[in-house]
């Protein structure tokens, strides 16, 4: 006698009641409360760079969804400018969930160029992070952007989800921040912007980590 569409039932039943089980489990686990960036670790002024924190209109906040935003202009002696925007998401609910530039860029009436990755230069490392470059029809901007949960860099949007969904498996906090640089790519001046804004990026993106590192290590669901 053929026994094996019965193994194969009890398989299943045996695979369903542990996934019930494991999904009961994560309703009754406490996910730890995560901790807000610390952004006074950005520092204002670095390398000859001044700054000015900028001014996100209420609607568009709302529109954002998120729950803690820093946008600041950096400029250097000769007036040459990084903007630096980041958005921090404590959850990822359907109101309050990071949006990414490859959607948010057409919407405000940026045309996407181009787009890759690149090796972000870190102390003993390097991370990739996505490249954009954008125009308006009068404007050209190089953007370069990633996102972070607990500290850790996140390449690109599916990296992302992956992250969020591993996170919410393990009982561990979904809070992530999106971090965005972008200059102007002046006719003739493009080579000298893009080293301007790897080189400033490559100095503050430590300290933009740090921000979201946790205090303790395995706090935050580790």
């Amino acid at each position: 006698m053929d026994t094996t569409p019965t193994r194969r039932i009890a398989a299943v039943v045996i695979v369903t009641a542990a996934l019930c089980a494991y999904t009961w489990t994560l309703r009754l686990r406490t996910v730890p409360e995560p901790s807000p960036p610390r952004f006074e670790r950005i520092p204002r002024r670095l390398a000859g760079y001044g700054s000015r924190d900028g001014y996100i209109p209420p609607l568009s906040l709302a529109e954002l969804g998120a729950d803690t935003t820093l946008a600041r202009t950096y400029a250097d002696a000769a007036g040459d400018e990084v903007e630096l925007f980041i958005g921090y998401f404590a959850s990822q609910q359907e109101r309050s969930q990071i949006h990414s530039p490859k959607h948010c860029y057409p919407g405000s009436g940026w045309d996407i160029l181009s787009e890759g990755s690149f090796a972000l230069r870190l102390p003993g490392r390097s991370e990739p992070v996505r490249r954009l470059v954008i125009s308006d029809g009068t404007e050209r901007r190089l953007v370069l952007y990633w996102f972070t949960m607990r500290g850790r860099v996140i390449p690109n949007e599916f990296a992302l989800k992956w992250d969020q969904m591993t996170s919410a498996l393990l009982g561990r906090t979904q809070s992530a921040a999106f971090v965005r640089f972008s200059v102007e790519l002046p006719a003739g001046r493009e080579e000298e912007a893009r080293q301007r804004l790897v080189s400033f990026v490559e100095l503050v993106a430590p300290d933009i980590i740090d921000a979201f590192t946790p205090s303790t290590p395995g706090t935050e669901g580790g």
